[in-house]
C-alpha cells in the first residue's frame, strides 16, 4: 500500500510539472501576440545618454508624425506568424551609396522583418531583412493594447526612443487621412527609423 501511495504521489508531482511546463510554453509563444497588428509612429526622440544611462536633455531632438499618415507616416506591421514589415513614407532623401542620393523620392519604402518578444526582460527583437541583415534589440518601456514605447541604443550613448500608436488589430493595414507635414530628420546610422 505504501508503494502504491508513493507511486501515486510521484505521478501527481510529474503531472503538475508537465502542466507548468506547458503553461510556460504557452506564455512564451503568446508573448509576441501583444504586437500583432498595425502600429503608426507618433513621436521619435533622439538623444545622448550619460554614463548611468540617463538622457542628456540638451541633446534631445523630437520629431512628430501622424500615425497612419498615407503620405508622410511610418507604420510597423506585425503579423501573427512573427513576420512583419516597416512601411516608411516619410523619407525626403534616399541615400543609395556614399555618392548617390535621390531627393524627394515620393515613395513607400518597405522593409521586411521577423520579430520576437520576451516578456521577462521586456525586449523586442526585430531581424531586418535587408542587404546586410541586422537585429535590433529594443527595450519596451511601456506596452498596452493601444500604444507602445521602445528605446533603442543604436550606437554607444546614442538613443532612439519612439512612441507608436495602434492603428489596427488587423495586420493588413489602416490609414489616417489627417496628416502633419513630413518631419525632416537627419540620418542616424544604426537607428531603426532613420537609418537609410
Amino acid at each position: 500500500m505504501k508503494r502504491y501511495k508513493l507511486f501515486l504521489a510521484l505521478v501527481v508531482v510529474a503531472l503538475s510539472f508537465a502542466s507548468c511546463k506547458d503553461k510556460e510554453k504557452e506564455e512564451e509563444t503568446d508573448d509576441y501576440m501583444a504586437f500583432v497588428g498595425v502600429w503608426g509612429v507618433q513621436q521619435i526622440d533622439y538623444y545622448n545618454i550619460d554614463y548611468w544611462g540617463n538622457p542628456i536633455e540638451n541633446t534631445r531632438e523630437t520629431f512628430y508624425f501622424t500615425p497612419g499618415d498615407p503620405d508622410n507616416g511610418i507604420d510597423l506591421v506585425f503579423r501573427n506568424d512573427r513576420s512583419g514589415e516597416m512601411r516608411d513614407r516619410s523619407r525626403d532623401t534616399l541615400y543609395i551609396n556614399d555618392s548617390t542620393t535621390i531627393i524627394c523620392p515620393d515613395t513607400t519604402l518597405v522593409t521586411r522583418f521577423t520579430y520576437s518578444y520576451h516578456t521577462d526582460d521586456s525586449k523586442l527583437y526585430m531581424n531586418m531583412q535587408v542587404a546586410h541583415p541586422y537585429t535590433f534589440q529594443m527595450d519596451i518601456v511601456s506596452l498596452n493594447k493601444n500604444s507602445f514605447t521602445y528605446i533603442n541604443e543604436y550606437d554607444n550613448d546614442y538613443v532612439e526612443e519612439a512612441l507608436l500608436i495602434r492603428l489596427s488589430f488587423d495586420a493588413k493595414g489602416a490609414r489616417n487621412n489627417n496628416s502633419l507635414k513630413s518631419a525632416i530628420r537627419p540620418r542616424r546610422k544604426g537607428s531603426l527609423l532613420s537609418d537609410y
